[in-house]
C-alpha cells in the first residue's frame, strides 16, 4: 500500500479546513490496481474527485455505497482427472542432478516429494512415500539409483509394482523460470500386466511382488522441459492455474503465482511429468493389451 500526501488549497477549502486538513489530504492507493467491483470504482473516484473534498468522498461512499458494488466470484475449474491405466503401488526414487546446477540437497529432494504427491493424484497409483524408499536405500548403502538391478532390489525391500526414477535436467530458478526431467518407469512387465484391470482400479496395496527376482526394465521414458518462455508452456501453466484457482487467488493473471516463485513451478512440472506419463503408460499397455490379443 503506497502513501500519498497531496497539498490541499488553503483558500477555497472550507471543508478542509472543517476538518483541520486544510494544509494536506492523504490518500491511500493500493499498489495492486484492481480490474473490476469496489476496488475499480473507488479508484476512479479517487482520480475524479476535488482534492478537497476527496476523503470525505471516499468516507462517504464507503459508509452508503458498498452493498451496491458486486465483485465477480471467481469460481475453480477442475480439470479433468487423471485415471491411471492399471492399479499399481509406485516407489519414487530421490532425483539425481545432471542440469550442471548446483542444486540444493533439499531443494533436489523436494522434487521428488512433489512427484510422490503427483503420483497420488492418479485415480488407480497408490506412491510410497519418500521417506520409505530412502530408508530402503540406506540399508543396501545407496545414495541414488542408477542401473536396473539397483532399482529391483529396492523395489523388493519397499514393495511395489514398480519405481520411478528421475534426473534433473534444467535447472533455473529466476524468472522466467525453467525446469527440466527425465524420468523412467521401470518395472516387470508381467507384474504391471497381473495388475491391468479394465473394469476397476482397485486391489493392489504395496505388498511384494510375486517374484522379488523376476528381470526388470524401462517400461516408459518421459523427457520434458518446461520454459516459461515458451508459448506452449505458458499456455500450460495458464490452465493448470485455472484448476487451482482456490490457490492462486489474488494473481492477476493467475499463473504469475507459478512463474514467479520456482517451488511453486516445480509444482505444475510435476504434475504435468505425471500426465505424461500416464498417457504414455496408457498408449503402451494399449499396444501391448492389443499385441497380446492378435496372438491369441
Amino acid at each position: 500500500m503506497k502513501r500519498i500526501v497531496r497539498m490541499g488549497d488553503i483558500r477555497t477549502s472550507p471543508l478542509a479546513r472543517s476538518l483541520r486538513q486544510d494544509a494536506m489530504t492523504t490518500v491511500f492507493v493500493s499498489e495492486k490496481r484492481p480490474s473490476h467491483g469496489c476496488g475499480r470504482w473507488f479508484e476512479r473516484i479517487a482520480r475524479r474527485a476535488p482534492r478537497p473534498v476527496l476523503t470525505a468522498s471516499v468516507v462517504g461512499a464507503a459508509f452508503i455505497g458498498l452493498s451496491g458494488c458486486d465483485t465477480p466470484e471467481r469460481k475453480l475449474q477442475p480439470s479433468a482427472p487423471l485415471v491411471a491405466p492399471y492399479a499399481a503401488t509406485l516407489v519414487v526414487a530421490p532425483f539425481g542432478n545432471d542440469s550442471g546446477v548446483v542444486i540444493r540437497p533439499e531443494q533436489q529432494a523436494s522434487v521428488s516429494d512433489k512427484l510422490v504427491v503427483a503420483l497420488n493424484g492418479v485415480d488407480g497409483w497408490q506412491a510410497v512415500p519418500l521417506n520409505r524408499t530412502l530408508e530402503a536405500m540406506r540399508q543396501v548403502g545407496l545414495a541414488e539409483i542408477r542401473t536396473l538391478d539397483e532399482a529391483r532390489s529396492i523395489l523388493r525391500l519397499v514393495g511395489g509394482d514398480g519405481i520411478v526414477v528421475g534426473t534433473i535436467t534444467e535447472w533455473n530458478p529466476y524468472e522466467p523460470p525453467r525446469f527440466g526431467a527425465n524420468i523412467l518407469l521401470v518395472a516387470d512387465e508381467a507384474e504391471v500386466q497381473a495388475a491391468f484391470e479394465s473394469r476397476r482400479l482397485t486391489g493392489r496395496t504395496g505388498g511384494f511382488a510375486s517374484n522379488p527376482e523376476a528381470p526388470v526394465r524401462t517400461l516408459t521414458d518421459v523427457v520434458a522441459v518446461f520454459d516459461a518462455t515458451n508459448h506452449t508452456v505458458r499456455g500450460q501453466v495458464r490452465e493448470y492455474a485455472k484448476s487451482n484457482d482456490d490457490v492462486t487467488d489474488g494473481f492477476d493473471p493467475p499463473e504469475r503465482y507459478y512463474l514467479m516463485v520456482f517451488d511453486h513451478w516445480l509444482d505444475f512440472a510435476a504434475s504435468e511429468l505425471v500426465s505424461n506419463l500416464v498417457d504414455h503408460e496408457r498408449t503402451r499397455v494399449t499396444s501391448v493389451r492389443a499385441s497380446m490379443s492378435s496372438d491369441t
